[in-house]
């Protein structure tokens, strides 16, 4: 269950093939772009690492966790995928060369493919035809 005061939901793309570690956790790293960054920049996208406890025991935590399982391991949900998940923050921290070193890490709750927002039209006979149908009431053109 998710504490209302750390939640995040966030979507992105999948920056290299997720990795399964002893049949339980999935890990892989998410590429974000900032809203509002202008093309170009060099500050215009983040990585976040993302762990999701695929089971509890035996069994798999939740429905979500053998759905993404599956997807995993069939080679569907891989480097380039578009993701959205809901989960929380947690800062990991450890010692390394006698300094103490952290990073913050999403651990997500649920998975899903991101819907894409492009739709390609398939439709090229209605505007080559020249009839008055093919010009709609929408501004919109029909190759967006």
């Amino acid at each position: 269950m998710l504490d209302a005061k750390n939640v995040v939901t966030i979507s992105g793309g999948v920056v290299s093939d997720p990795e399964i570690i002893n049949d339980k956790i999935a890990k892989f790293r998410l590429a974000v772009d900032y809203a509002g960054s202008e093309k170009g920049s060099q500050n215009n996208s983040g990585y976040f690492d993302i762990v999701y406890y695929l089971k509890d025991g035996s069994d798999f935590a939740s429905t979500n966790a053998k759905f993404l399982h599956s997807q995993i391991t069939s080679g569907k949900l891989k480097k380039g995928s578009p993701i959205q998940l809901i989960g929380r923050l947690v800062q990991e921290r450890w010692q390394q060369d006698n300094s103490n070193r952290s990073k913050i890490v999403i651990v997500a709750e649920s998975v899903s493919y991101a819907a894409s927002t492009y739709t390609k039209s398939s439709d090229s006979s209605a505007s080559s035809s020249g009839s008055s149908e093919s010009s709609s009431n929408s501004s919109v053109p029909n190759q967006f």
